[in-house]
């Protein structure tokens, strides 16, 4: 068995390998993945209050993060990023709505076959659950728009308005089961940056709502464009709300949409798991 000695730098306190993606598929693969200080690999992040400690170390340097930043293969050896950068072999293209530990293999097997009754599930019309504002304050200025034609249930700490100190967490199921008594997901991203994709859209999908999408226009290069309401299909935030109540006020063409399969290749999943794990292993 061949060891592999790592440090981790810029992530969150208290990190081990069992958390991390690089050394999941060093393991999966045989390999005998050690933390120490005297280690061949540093895999770094901007999170913490040092956001560049990795620089000091002079090992080979191979930035992972899940943020909305970009790799500096100036001060970086190798990147999982979120942006789909080419750079020779250095830059691996890793959206975070096909992060393997969310929902996102559950979306190519998920039954879409819907009855009419499924509605009768669904007390809520409408979510949003997000930390904070989106740029340009997207998030709110939609989210009042909307919550004037019905009301929209805020459970993250955003224009949180939820009754009896209700709160989700997407660390457990409160995110996904409160989700799925909405017809709709509001899954703004935090910025509208090409190729960033986050979990936002994956989590609605797997809680049986439509997502409504802000963000990257290569969703549609990942999602069936026919099975959610994307913003950038739409002239204004009032169209889109137009379309919402469209939807809402017909259940048939509700239904409709919730029932299209949610990806464009049901074989995604498997290809983008062998690519990255060639990665790795490269």
């Amino acid at each position: 068995m061949k060891t592999v000695k790592i440090k981790f730098a810029g992530k969150w306190e208290g990190i081990t390998p069992e958390q991390n993606t690089v050394c999941y598929w060093l393991k999966k693969n045989g390999y005998d993945v050690q933390v120490t200080e005297d280690a061949d690999y540093i895999i770094c992040d901007v999170l913490g209050e040092y956001h560049y400690e990795y620089c000091k170390y002079p090992q080979v340097r191979i930035f992972e993060s899940g943020e909305n930043v970009t790799p500096d293969f100036n001060l970086v050896d190798y990147a999982i990023s979120r942006y789909p950068i080419r750079f020779g072999d250095r830059n691996f293209y890793y959206p975070g709505c096909t992060m393997s530990g969310r929902y996102w293999h559950a979306l190519a097997k998920k039954d879409r076959s819907y009855p009419a009754e499924f509605l009768k599930e669904k007390p809520y019309f409408a979510n949003l659950i997000a930390g904070h504002d989106s740029e340009h304050n997207y998030r709110s200025i939609f989210f009042e728009k909307l919550n004037a034609y019905k009301r929209v249930e805020s459970a993250g700490g955003l224009l949180y308005n939820m009754p009896d100190g209700v709160k989700v967490n997407w660390l457990d199921d409160s995110k996904t089961n409160f989700q799925r008594k909405c017809k709709f997901t509001i899954c703004f991203e935090s910025t509208a940056h090409e190729g960033f994709i986050t979990e936002k859209i994956t989590d609605a999908f797997y809680a049986d709502t439509i997502p409504i999408y802000f963000g990257s226009s290569t969703v549609t290069d990942i999602f069936n464009k026919e099975a959610f309401i994307n913003v950038s299909d739409y002239e204004s935030l009032d169209a889109v709300v137009e379309k919402v109540k469209e939807l809402d006020q017909d259940d048939e063409k509700y239904l409709q949409m919730l029932r299209q399969p949610i990806l464009v290749d049901p074989d995604l999943p498997r290809r983008i798991d062998e690519e990255l794990e060639a990665y790795i292993l490269h």
